[in-house]
């Protein structure tokens, strides 16, 4: 079964996740980063290993990614159901984005701590062996956002991956509506089947869905906030 595209974003958000989670840590993370990795952030060591990258295959460059997640700590504690209730949280308590901080914003997802490289805000975590999750908030745009997203272990293609792993709480894709709806998000819209969103007074929404065959239900994977434009921090 292969659903190349809406997995696609997935993959490349497993490979953020997975090379923030290997190369970068914060506060009490450090334990997260292999030693080996430690001074990649030096600009010598980029170049060469940009100018390396760049003469490898694809298979080289997928062995490499492959090596990375592995070398990346499983950390427990995290949840995908607490992330969900989270953003539902972070939209019925706080009324503007401009007051969505990274303070606020990693509690309430049981995610606390910075482990993104900069400039991005936010945390990540190997929470399955072949699962990662995380939330970013990046203000490098004109339409700041909040970014909570689930992530695969990187792969070859785009095979459909069943997301049973992660998606045994009850915030399913109907639960998260009739939440949202009863918040005011009465608006929605779809790019594709799998891809609805919606907006209200302060916020717009956009969310990726991944239907599970083995729990048969659809399962959240991603949920980007971002501000009204008339909400947008000054």
């Amino acid at each position: 079964m292969s659903m190349p595209t809406y997995l696609m974003p997935c993959l490349a958000m497993a490979l953020l996740l997975a090379l923030a989670g290997c190369r970068h840590s914060g506060g009490t993370q450090a334990a997260d980063t292999p030693a080996s990795t430690a001074n990649f952030t030096a600009a010598a060591t980029a170049a060469t290993a940009k100018e390396g990258t760049a003469r490898m295959t694809v298979q080289q460059q997928h062995d490499e990614e492959i090596k990375r997640w592995d070398a990346w700590p499983i950390r427990e504690g995290h949840s995908p159901e607490h992330a969900w209730q989270g953003v539902l949280h972070l939209l019925r308590t706080v009324p503007r984005f401009a007051d969505i901080t990274p303070e606020i914003a990693g509690p309430a997802l049981g995610m606390p701590g910075q482990s993104l490289p900069p400039p991005l805000l936010g945390y990540s975590a190997r929470i399955h062996p072949d699962w990662a999750l995380g939330w970013a908030l990046d203000e490098r745009t004109s339409l700041p956002m909040v970014d909570v997203s689930l992530g695969h272990r990187p792969q070859m293609g785009a095979p459909y991956v069943d997301p049973a792993p992660v998606c045994d709480g009850p915030t399913d894709w109907p639960a998260l509506r009739e939440a949202l709806e009863e918040m005011g998000f009465a608006t929605w819209g779809y790019m594709t089947d799998l891809n609805p969103y919606t907006y209200n007074d302060h916020y717009a929404l956009s969310i990726a869905l991944l239907p599970s065959s083995e729990l048969n239900k659809l399962c959240i994977r991603r949920i980007k906030i971002t501000p009204m434009p008339q909400q947008v921090r000054p």
